[in-house]
């Protein structure tokens, strides 16, 4: 925390970390503030400050491997902050939270303090019955999960976070630096904020009800929601691909109803789709990587690399081999349209 010299900081922030707990939110976070606490490039926490608390002092592993050291431990008696937040992660590492987490945050609740649910720390919360009444933003990803095991909060996506009176909750990701941001403006004021986001070289603040348009294929204006998270599925689930009854699923439809929402975007069938992708990542990977057919089958979802040259070969017009030797690609045929990885290629510098 601050230096006691110095006047306490308008906007405070005590953070509990999850084990398995998700980096990129944490650090858009802490960095949004970390620039608009001080002027220039110093990082004095003079006009926001942050502490991460914690049961004891040792270091709590990330989602990826590197560990994070906390500031103190938890006082149980202690609120001198504005905010408590509980960041997590991967939904297997919550089982692992420590106990002393949900009472630490249910005394906070009593004692008027609003609490952040940030990534997966949303499912804390709700485990604590502190979010019983209250809407949260979740990830697509976790919202039936999330609905099923909590009924009593109403769960919403499609956006970057949510205030609901004294509560907060976030999906994480880059929209972790959308929330600080609008914390700062609060607390700290509008500039202060902007000079966080001009130092992350972020090009404008996003407000919560943004549109996030990653999901869409081409930044398709057009495309449905239901479409674009299927897709985004698809993109997460190349190697080990998943049924298109349970992508439906995922995305709140049926496999019938997909199948028509695909034929009207992308006039193919999301089975088709999904296997074009693959087929279009594994023909970056001949021309951009050593690797052996087999390890492209394996990383694209092919059985073996037979499987993958015979798709290969009904999609491209010719076999991975003359594709990779240049031989073939003159000639490949399919779909323009679909060749997502070929037209990044394309775009590169």
């Amino acid at each position: 925390m601050p230096d006691s010299k110095i006047p306490a900081p308008d906007l405070r922030v005590a953070i509990l970390l999850a084990p398995q707990f998700s980096a990129l939110p944490l650090g858009g976070f802490l960095d949004t503030m970390r620039h608009a606490a001080d002027e220039a490039d110093r990082s004095r926490q003079v006009y926001c400050a942050w502490r991460i608390l914690s049961h004891d002092l040792e270091p709590i592993m990330s989602s990826a491997g590197v560990g994070l050291a906390p500031h103190a431990p938890i006082d149980i008696e202690r609120f001198d902050f504005d905010y408590l937040m509980i960041h997590g992660g991967r939904l297997e590492g919550l089982k692992d939270t420590p106990v002393a987490y949900l009472v630490y945050l249910k005394r906070a609740a009593r004692a008027g303090i609003p609490l952040i649910g940030l990534d997966s720390g949303s499912f804390l919360l709700a485990e604590a019955g502190l979010l019983d009444g209250y809407r949260a933003c979740v990830h697509w990803r976790h919202q039936r999960e999330f609905e099923s095991r909590f009924p009593r909060c109403r769960s919403q996506t499609g956006q970057l976070y949510a205030i609901d009176r004294d509560r907060i909750t976030c999906p994480g990701g880059t929209a972790a630096i959308d929330l600080a941001v609008d914390l700062i403006s609060r607390h700290c004021g509008k500039q202060r904020a902007l000079k966080g986001m001009a130092d992350l070289l972020v090009d404008e603040p996003r407000g919560a009800h943004h549109e996030v348009r990653s999901y869409r294929e081409g930044h398709d204006p057009g495309s449905d929601p239901r479409v674009q998270r299927a897709v985004a599925m698809m993109r997460e689930r190349m190697g080990d691909p998943i049924s298109i009854d349970a992508v439906a699923r995922a995305c709140g439809t049926s496999e019938r109803q997909l199948d028509r929402l695909f034929q009207l975007h992308y006039r193919q069938s999301p089975a088709r789709f999904s296997r074009r992708l693959r087929l279009d990542h594994a023909a970056w990977r001949l021309v951009n990587s050593h690797h052996t057919l087999e390890r492209i089958a394996g990383e694209c979802g092919f059985s073996d690399a037979s499987h993958l040259v015979t798709a290969f070969k009904g999609a491209f017009g010719c076999t991975p081999r003359q594709y990779r030797t240049g031989s073939g690609r003159a000639g490949t045929r399919g779909n323009d349209t679909m060749k997502i990885f070929d037209r990044d290629r394309d775009n590169e510098p």
